[in-house]
């Protein structure tokens, strides 16, 4: 991660400014997780071109196919084709580990199932842990005094996260399908019906989280107790992977770096932003946040 990051970061540099979403964060996560699962170097940019056209997930721009599913079938076309080549001569990579499974009987998974789990641990990091860095960043430059604090003590930088994840965490939403009769709140629920959760919303409560839930503060009391991974059985399974991507490349961004700043010419001026946001009912995050460095 950490040469991932400076590898991409020396290229904005020699620039002195970027468009951090998709020139640093998007490819950023995709190299990661690339690596960690064992795609080959020499595909990996037929992957960052394919997600790259793909519609952001929850699109209400496309109510007709809000979740479109082609990058989807791309993906686990690819995957297939990797399990098949890892059964016969595995590797040390997770796709390696994923085609030799079994389990405690010894039987084997189906291959179709393996390729779904592969194509769903490649996918599903993507747009979210990508959103989370422009988040982060966003805060980082916009809050008076944050970037010194943080210049002056990384071990603020994950509590910055935490808290960022807290208030715009990257899934606004998620899904339940109702297995009983039940209740939420006063409202009843039947057997059958899908509930809508509202992490947003639950993350911002002032009956949790205080009077001043929708303030940005700096080691929020039980900050990790928000919801942006969800919890219990449904805890994002890649949510420590997420962690470790920002805070290794916020880092190495700060490293770089003497200033940080948000383009003035093309969000406006502090107080007054004007921030591109995806048009999804699923994910917050920017479509894109344009910065300017000052060279360590």
């Amino acid at each position: 991660m950490h040469r991932y990051a400076e590898q991409l970061m020396d290229e904005m540099l020699a620039k002195g400014k970027c468009e951090l979403m998709n020139e640093v964060a998007t490819r950023y996560v995709t190299l990661v997780i690339a690596d960690l699962l064992g795609v080959p170097p020499e595909d990996r940019a037929a992957f960052e071109d394919q997600i790259a056209r793909g519609q952001t997930v929850g699109s209400i721009e496309n109510i007709e196919d809000a979740t479109d599913m082609e990058a989807v079938y791309f993906i686990g076309g690819y995957m297939a084709k990797y399990l098949e080549e890892r059964s016969r001569n595995p590797g040390s990579d997770l796709l390696s580990e994923l085609a030799t499974a079994t389990y405690p009987d010894g039987s084997k998974p189906e291959l179709l199932d393996l390729i779904k789990l592969a194509t769903f641990l490649f996918a599903a990091g993507q747009d979210t842990s990508a959103k989370l860095v422009g988040n982060v960043m966003r805060y980082i430059c916009d809050v008076p005094g944050l970037q010194q604090q943080i210049r002056e003590d990384r071990e603020l930088v994950p509590w910055v996260i935490e808290e960022v994840l807290r208030l715009e965490g990257s899934t606004k939403a998620t899904h339940r399908l109702a297995v009983r009769d039940t209740r939420i709140g006063d409202r009843k629920v039947p057997a059958g019906s899908q509930a809508m959760l509202a992490i947003a919303g639950v993350n911002r409560d002032p009956e949790r989280w205080g009077e001043d839930a929708n303030e940005f503060k700096l080691k929020r009391p039980k900050i990790r107790e928000h919801l942006a991974f969800g919890r219990g059985a449904h805890t994002c399974a890649g949510a420590p992977l997420a962690r470790a991507e920002v805070i290794t490349l916020i880092n190495v961004m700060l490293d770089k770096t003497s200033d940080i700043r948000i383009s003035e010419p093309e969000h406006g001026k502090p107080g007054q932003r004007d921030y591109p946001f995806e048009p999804s009912f699923i994910i917050r995050g920017l479509a894109n946040l344009y910065v300017e460095f000052e060279p360590a």
